[in-house]
């Protein structure tokens, strides 16, 4: 089995690219995201936009980072995964900077693998984004979380797929089973779209979910 994971509001206890963006770039950012939502842009475009606009040294982008916070109890998921040899991956159509540094700021670093947008930075506090899948997924997303998904199952694992949000739609369909977050948007399209999920709260109810995987071997 592996459980691919998505990250901003989800791993992350809030959506932390929203939150970067929203105090870097004056607030800007919320018609990239409304043309992004309306499909008049992918999310490539929407990241790159947001990038071009925000102004912030790495250092302060650091010390933003280092404030915030993984949902409680994802550290104890992933001593759980690891004790019952699941790999644990996160998939993210954010930037691979600050997720990294959160999760090595909570000692996690090396025990989950992270495919991400890569995050430059350019001089004059001035970001950019390097997007090392993009030609691998289906052209909509900066990082297709399908096609991690499909990586995973040609490899002959059962793949459990964990989100929140509206990033998440090609890996819900692609995975075997979704653990969909309460009262987010991904909930709502696993049951438009006949996606077979269910619902969790936060990570305790994850690792529940899962214990139920591994006894009754339905994978």
């Amino acid at each position: 089995m592996r459980i691919i994971c998505d990250f901003d509001g989800t791993a992350a206890q809030d959506d932390v690219g929203n939150l970067l963006f929203r105090a870097f770039a004056d607030g800007r950012c919320h018609d990239i995201i409304r043309l992004w939502k309306a499909g008049e842009i992918n999310s490539k475009e929407c990241l790159q936009q947001e990038c071009d606009i925000a102004r912030v040294s790495r250092e302060q982008l650091c010390e933003f980072v280092d404030v915030q916070k993984l949902d409680p109890r994802f550290p104890k998921f992933v001593q759980f995964c690891k004790s019952n040899n699941i790999e644990v991956e996160i998939a993210s159509d954010g930037l691979d900077f600050y997720i990294e540094r959160m999760l090595e700021n909570h000692e996690l670093g090396s025990a989950v693998k992270v495919k991400a947008n890569h995050l430059i930075f350019s001089g004059d506090e001035r970001l950019a984004a390097e997007f090392p899948y993009f030609e691998k997924g289906c052209g909509h997303c900066g990082n297709c979380k399908g096609y991690h998904v499909a990586e995973a199952k040609k490899k002959g694992h059962f793949v459990l797929y964990v989100g929140d949000g509206w990033s998440d739609r090609c890996g819900a369909r692609a995975a075997d089973f979704v653990l969909a977050k309460k009262k987010r948007e991904l909930v709502t399209y696993c049951r438009e779209n006949d996606i077979a999920h269910c619902e969790f709260g936060d990570f305790s109810d994850v690792i529940k979910i899962t214990t139920k995987f591994l006894a009754e071997a339905t994978f």
